[in-house]
């Protein structure tokens, strides 16, 4: 008896160390596209794993491609990746079976890339992972965890993330931010405007109009070449620091 309990104990042990740590026993390849003549928006929903999205000049068609990753070979068959055009618009999305419920659990995530026209705007939900997003129209991101990085946005930005780095580089446009925690790097903008932030540092440079911080928690903000003005309303720990602003500056006096 007292034999039985120990293998068990072993079994549940090498289970949940397989769950914690992420394990790739089973893995498939997984493609999804469509025609993108006529698209005036593209929705791209992933999950659990990697996402990395790419416009593309020219691109006549959408094409994602990916790896399915499971630790059961039933679970990894309902893993999928999906196109669905309703209209103007085509949702890409990962599929992923909720095994939560399962007794001893399962792995399943999609790692997933998603070549894009340039010229069409994106709408993404990501739930966890890294994401990278490059040379797109505009992108209206909500991310749950994960590191997430943003170059060349020839339009607006819009990001709402939970958790994890934020790198956004060359956007022409606004960009518009509400982050939970993690350190904030923003190169090059047209405006910019940080509604809430949690904790982790905020490192702002070359923006051609204002920087707005409405509220922000724990953490350093250093701004830098600012051709509008530079506002910041609440403020917890935390020094701000600033060169180079063009107009007026507003910081609440004991982060000065």
């Amino acid at each position: 008896m007292r034999t039985a309990i120990a293998a068990l104990a072993i079994l549940t042990a090498t289970t949940a160390s397989a769950g914690l740590w992420g394990d790739c026993s089973y893995t498939e390849r997984r493609n999804a596209s469509a025609p993108a003549d006529g698209l005036t928006r593209i929705v791209i929903v992933g999950r659990a794993g990697t996402l990395h999205i790419t416009g593309r000049r020219g691109a006549a068609e959408v094409r994602a491609t990916g790896t399915a990753c499971s630790s059961d070979r039933d679970v990894l068959k309902n893993i999928l990746l999906t196109s669905q055009r309703t209209g103007s618009e085509l949702r890409v999305e990962a599929e992923i079976p909720d095994t939560s419920n399962s007794f001893f659990g399962s792995d399943a995530s999609l790692d997933f890339e998603v070549a894009v026209p340039d010229s069409v705007a994106l709408v993404i939900e990501d739930g966890s992972g890294e994401m990278t997003v490059e040379s797109v129209a505009s992108a209206d991101i909500t991310d749950g965890s994960g590191a997430l990085e943003i170059r060349k946005v020839a339009g607006d930005l819009r990001v709402r993330d939970g958790s994890g780095e934020l790198v956004i580089d060359d956007v022409a446009g606004s960009v518009s931010i509400t982050d939970g925690s993690g350190d904030i790097t923003i190169r090059q903008a047209g405006s910019v405007n940080i509604a809430a932030d949690g904790s982790g540092s905020v490192d702002i440079r070359n923006v051609k109009r204002d920087v707005l911080i409405g509220r922000k928690g724990s953490g350093s903000v250093e701004v830098a070449d600012v051709g509008g003005d530079l506002r910041v309303g609440r403020k917890g720990s935390g020094h701000v620091e600033y060169q180079r602003v063009a107009g007026r500056v507003e910081i609440p006096e004991r982060n000065r």
